[in-house]
């Protein structure tokens, strides 16, 4: 209840902005109309249509930036307010590109509804995953993307730039971002606004033309009403959830995910460095399909290439590993880490060559995903650290965290989903799929690098081995000082 009376309270404050956004955005939708209309004719005419759009958007930006900055805290820091509606444009521009990403989207579920279909077994292609049920899914997932994700993505961070500019206090949108009550609010706005309306106009038109006139003017005026409101009640709550504000214990692993990752960038540099070579390498030979000496002598110099790059990758992942990870002053010399890391590599092949065999598509997709990842990951980072001489306990209290076998599964199904979204939007072997499958890499890089942090942040946060002794005979750092 402190909220909304919060909420109340701004909104009685900002009276004057809130009285612009209904009778304002009402007369430049007018004005807009009327510029439909404009002869062009004659020279002013011509001069005004093309003045009149730029005139309505500087308006636009402008009510916009006063009513966010009239509803939020003045911490001291503002930028102006031209400034500050400037800065609108980047969002404005950002957000239209998710809506001709979506629109394009919406264009072609019915082609991947199908290709779907026809991928799905037989059983469940005349059951389940049929191509109705398809086309729902994927409209329905279209209408949440579009209503819901891009909104509550992109308005935190317009917000933020109406008050700061591109100076942008990175750390209060994103917690911001991870404020379930911000979804709420998003997800009422947008039924409110979208599906509410929609349902105004589901019904059949009936009786006098008179009546249906009226309906008709009754449910824009319902609809503007409902929208106008919806938005100016969204942008007081986000002013609220970014005055109310405290700062972030709760989330000190993730601060210390992200001082790692900014600790190791040299590595992770090499990461990507190593992954953009990979791909340059397999185009290459993809494009050298002749038969030539010279062609046949590019090629084994192609192969050999990939093989230092595996090596590389090796070394890579255990540099990777050692920066990401505190030391302890137990460390093993990088070459025996690297190959104490080959150990895990190894099982993991096995593994994956074991399960390559077994015909049924979940059990195999759990164990290879997410359980073997999940136990062989944090073996081969210790290793990459202490070589043979692990931290045994160490390791058990991560693998009995479920925090981390919680990350392990979101990345295992945002790399599916990733892979999966990217074979039904670029199937065609163009240049295009190529580029497509190099950005796919890449983001299944971030991916494992963020799970990689997350494993360093679990396993730094327990007793280092001198606390685990002191704990195994029984004393603790304050008794120890006492005696």
């Amino acid at each position: 209840m402190i909220l909304f009376k919060d909420l109340f309270g701004r909104l009685r404050q900002s009276r004057l902005w809130v009285a612009a956004q209904f009778v304002g955005t009402l007369l430049l939708i007018l004005i807009g109309i009327a510029w439909t209309l404009l002869p062009e004719k004659r020279l002013w005419q011509v001069a005004l249509s093309l003045l009149l759009p730029l005139l309505l958007a500087i308006s636009i930006f402008a009510l916009q930036a006063g009513t966010i900055r009239s509803l939020a805290n003045d911490d001291g820091k503002r930028v102006k307010l031209v400034w500050g509606a400037v800065s609108l444009l980047l969002w404005a521009a950002v957000a239209w590109i998710f809506w001709a990403l979506m629109d394009w989207c919406d264009d072609q579920i019915p082609q991947w509804a199908g290709y779907l279909n026809s991928h799905a077994p037989a059983n469940a292609r005349a059951r389940f995953f049929t191509y109705e049920h398809i086309g729902l899914w994927l409209s329905v997932l279209e209408w949440v993307l579009r209503w819901i994700v891009v909104p509550a993505k992109v308005i935190p961070y317009a917000v933020a730039s109406t008050q700061w500019g591109f100076r942008l206090r990175l750390r209060r949108v994103l917690h911001l971002l991870w404020n379930w009550r911000w979804w709420m609010g998003v997800l009422i706005a947008a039924l409110v606004v979208v599906w509410l309306p929609g349902r105004f106009f589901a019904a059949a038109p009936h009786g006098t033309v008179l009546a249906q006139e009226i309906r008709v003017v009754s449910k824009l005026v319902a609809t503007y009403l409902l929208a106008v409101g919806s938005w100016v009640l969204l942008l007081g709550w986000a002013a609220v959830l970014f005055g109310r504000q405290q700062p972030l214990p709760e989330y000190e692993d993730i601060s210390e995910l992200f001082k790692r990752l900014r600790n190791s960038r040299n590595w992770i540099k090499a990461q990507f460095i190593w992954l953009l070579l990979g791909i340059l390498l397999n185009w290459a030979q993809a494009q050298l399909t002749g038969k030539n000496g010279w062609l046949a002598a590019l090629n084994v110099l192609l192969e050999s290439l990939m093989v230092v790059l595996a090596i590389a990758a090796l070394v890579v992942q255990a540099g990777t590993f050692r920066s990401l990870l505190n030391d302890t002053g137990r460390r093993v010399r990088m070459v025996w880490g690297t190959l104490a890391m080959m150990i895990w590599a190894v099982l993991a092949l096995i593994v994956a060559i074991s399960l390559s065999l077994w015909y049924t598509p979940i059990a195999p997709w759990v164990l290879g995903w997410v359980v073997a990842p999940a136990i062989l990951i944090p073996f081969a980072a210790v290793s990459a650290n202490w070589g043979l001489r692990l931290p045994w306990r160490r390791v058990l209290r991560v693998l009995s965290n479920w925090r981390w076998w919680l990350v392990v599964l979101l990345a295992a199904l945002t790399v599916v989903l990733v892979e999966l979204i990217s074979a039904v939007l670029f199937s065609t072997q163009t240049w295009v799929a190529e580029l497509n499958l190099g950005v796919v890499k890449v983001v299944d890089m971030g991916i494992w690098l963020l799970l990689l942090g997350w494993l360093a942040v679990l396993f730094d946060r327990q007793p280092s081995p001198k606390e685990e002794q002191l704990l195994s005979l029984g004393l603790s750092g304050t008794e120890d000082k006492g005696q």
